[in-house]
């Protein structure tokens, strides 16, 4: 079972004195966490921008197998291109998962949040449909656009 850094008072066993650092001033997370909570983001990132090019490397290769009679050419630069881009957009679904994290935990120890960062993540199946659903269609239309 993995410990969870938000259940540790905010106490630096190093320190005499219990004083908060600046990251965590009014937060109520000592240095270690805060390092947790650094290192988390950086493993979804990371884990994001490698398991999502693994997933389209092998839906690709899965494509190109089933198609091989067909006698379509695959150009290898583009198959690059699709999982460098792909790398990219799995690393920012890490940050953003990491954000949405964030959010979820600053709003259940009632802590303060950014207007923003509410909009996205905060209110849940409604922030689904009044924010990712046009930015889902809006993105679908561009790249349509851009692909004519």
């Amino acid at each position: 079972m993995s410990h969870d850094p938000f259940d540790q008072p905010a106490l630096n066993p190093n320190a005499s004195s219990a004083a908060p650092t600046a990251y965590s001033v009014g937060v109520g997370v000592d240095d270690q966490a805060a390092d947790l909570i650094e290192t988390s983001v950086w493993k979804k990132v990371l884990i994001g921008a490698v398991v999502t090019p693994v997933v389209v490397g092998g839906l690709t290769r899965k494509f190109i197998v089933r198609n091989a009679d067909k006698g379509i050419e695959f150009d290898p630069v583009a198959i690059g291109l699709l999982l460098v881009l792909s790398s990219i957009v799995g690393g920012l679904l890490g940050a953003l998962l990491a954000w949405k994290d964030r959010v979820e935990y600053r709003r259940a120890n009632d802590l303060p949040i950014s207007f923003p960062s509410k909009l996205l993540f905060g209110y849940g199946i409604v922030s689904l449909f009044l924010v990712w659903v046009p930015i889902a269609i809006l993105g679908t239309i561009v790249v349509m656009i851009m692909t004519l």
